[in-house]
């Protein structure tokens, strides 16, 4: 791997959520220590939509405003989240869904 993709690998993890974002996911409920990160409200989306037994919608993602999901859903499976992709092609669209199956912090030690 080159010095170029080591640095920018290194520059875009742990990549800070914008003030937009931080609002977006820790209003009154939930608060973290330390600065948000976009993986942080990829994390709260999917516990969001995994509380209301529905998969999170890759347009939802989008409106977060994360244009690098696939890295931060990388990071966030390297953290131990299990989440599942479901593609499906309804009238020639393609539709993305992503579903947590288990979530390290809230699940306990089981899978």
């Amino acid at each position: 791997m080159s010095n170029t993709a080591i640095k920018y690998g290194l520059l875009w993890r742990q990549h800070e959520a914008t003030p937009r974002q931080q609002r977006l996911m820790f209003g009154a409920r939930e608060r973290r220590r330390g600065r948000p990160t976009q993986a942080d409200l990829l994390i709260a989306l999917l516990r969001e939509a995994r509380g209301h037994a529905r998969p999170l919608e890759l347009p939802e993602i989008m409106r977060a405003g994360i244009a690098q999901h696939g890295a931060r859903m990388k990071e966030i499976r390297n953290r131990g989240f299990q989440v599942i992709n479901e593609l499906e092609s309804v009238d020639g669209i393609l539709h993305s869904r992503y579903s947590l199956m288990f979530d390290p912090e809230r699940d306990g030690g089981q899978r």
